[in-house]
């Protein structure tokens, strides 16, 4: 058997520099997966306070995209012409009647009455002001701070089948204190972050949509949508004056009829990080009110009147409407 006489193994320095090599790769490696890992991390994090107030703002927007008063297709109801002579009504302004062999229309005393009634109880309502001229009740917004804002949607979807419930619902949104669970994790907090800060909070009450009293936010569950909120500012637009305003009574039947919302929020995110974001949303209704037309006879085919006007106002405003979003909405 042949057998090599000169094999060498490996000197101690050659061992040392490759153990060196070894390790200089060793941390290049670790390096660069802990930066990724960091990169990771931080980006989670970015997103996670994204989608934070991302879902807050689209929980608003899905229901105030479907927020509900007869007067965005009708007029207050009108007793008064109700019972008018049409061969008496002079819509031309003429001094004249335009139709003055009509028949007179007689309205039925019970309904008449029944109507006076509800009218009459209207006026002790804190969710609804008065009745449209079908006989819809007009229900009342309601936003008596900057950060409070109370409105009528028909968003409700059924989660329970045979639950006594409409699409109707009354959704206020607000600030409240932080919840004991939040005040438990307070010393895990970022130093940066304060602490008389807030929750953005949503009350929904689909159970009684048509009820006399407003939301009452000791008993209705909150649902959080966004914490440590510093500032919360709803302001709504004012059509006749160009503007936006911070209350809806300063505003022409701004009680019963929204234009336009901004939302103005500012907030610390889950690095201590402040941040703000504003943003506006325009319902889906037409952006017009409907008038009586001048020849109609009040009473009669008044709904369909104002529908038409409103179908053809919003078709012609379609491209006013995407091009003027970000101003409100100029009409």
């Amino acid at each position: 058997m042949w057998v090599c006489k000169n094999q060498k193994g490996f000197t101690l320095l050659e061992v040392l520099i490759a153990i060196t090599i070894l390790g200089f790769i060793t941390l290049g490696v670790v390096s660069v997966t802990d930066d990724a890992i960091n990169k990771k991390e931080r980006t989670s994090e970015l997103n996670k306070n994204n989608l934070a107030i991302e879902s807050a703002l689209s929980r608003f927007e899905w229901d105030f995209g479907q927020i509900y008063s007869p007067l965005y297709f009708s007029t207050v109801m009108n007793m008064q012409s109700m019972n008018q002579n049409p061969a008496t009504f002079d819509g031309n302004g003429d001094g004249q009647p335009d139709n003055p062999d009509a028949k007179p229309v007689q309205q039925n005393p019970q309904l008449q009455m029944y109507y006076e009634q509800i009218i009459e109880r209207m006026q002790q309502n804190e969710h609804f002001s008065a009745l449209s001229k079908e006989g819809l009740p007009i229900p009342r917004f309601y936003s008596p701070e900057k950060n409070v804002f109370e409105f009528f949607t028909s968003s409700n979807r059924r989660k329970i089948e045979n639950v006594r419930q409409s699409s109707f619902a009354w959704v206020r949104y607000g600030l409240t204190d932080m919840t004991p669970d939040q005040q438990k994790d307070d010393e895990d907090r970022k130093v940066e972050i304060p602490k008389s800060l807030k929750n953005l909070v949503r009350w929904f009450d689909p159970n009684d949509p048509w009820g006399t009293k407003r939301i009452d936010v000791e008993t209705i569950k909150a649902g959080v949508l966004l914490e440590n909120v510093e500032v919360l500012e709803f302001s709504f637009w004012d059509a006749q004056r160009k503007k936006w305003e911070t209350s809806l009574r300063t505003i022409q039947n701004g009680e019963s009829v929204i234009r336009g919302v901004k939302i103005f929020i500012t907030w610390y995110d889950s690095q201590g990080v402040k941040r703000s974001a504003e943003r506006i949303f325009r319902n889906h209704w037409p952006m017009v009110v409907p008038q009586e037309a001048p020849n109609t006879v009040p009473g009669q085919a008044g709904g369909q009147t104002a529908g038409q006007t409103a179908g053809q106002t919003a078709g012609a405003n379609t491209a006013g409407d995407q091009t003027g979003g970000d101003e409100g909405g100029d009409t």
